[in-house]
């Protein structure tokens, strides 16, 4: 079996109202945490948190990657009353040299992995393509 996407393609979410995430005041190394704040129960709040590590340039003058990290946060309460937070994850890691047409493309491909319908079966079942 083989997997398909779109070379050149673009993806986009349509529909929905929009929610708001605020800056909260918890520490997060190297970047910020943003939650629902209209959740009124503390421990049931969707939650976004992003984190940035910059290039560092290295003793033999070469630069390491950025890595840009977003997760989202998902509380469910389960059948017995306690709380799953379920996490999505999308991360990038780029040389300090990458284009911006570059990081677009690579954003693209994952775009289309975390939502295309092909990708499907690896996040309900957990079975991967063969």
């Amino acid at each position: 079996m083989s997997i398909s996407l779109l070379d050149g393609g673009t993806t986009s979410t349509a529909g929905g109202a929009a929610q708001s995430f605020d800056r909260t005041n918890l520490p997060v190394n190297n970047g910020y945490e943003y939650a629902d704040v209209d959740e009124a129960d503390f421990f049931a709040r969707q939650k976004v948190i992003i984190v940035t590590r910059q290039p560092q340039l290295q003793s033999d003058g070469t630069w390491s990657k950025q890595k840009s990290s977003l997760r989202f946060v998902l509380p469910i309460t389960l059948a017995d009353g306690s709380i799953s937070y379920n996490v999505g994850r999308v991360e990038v890691e780029y040389h300090p040299e990458a284009s911006v047409a570059n990081l677009a493309e690579i954003r693209e491909f994952c775009a289309q992995m975390a939502i295309g319908s092909a990708f499907d079966d690896i996040y309900v079942a957990g079975t991967l393509p063969a």
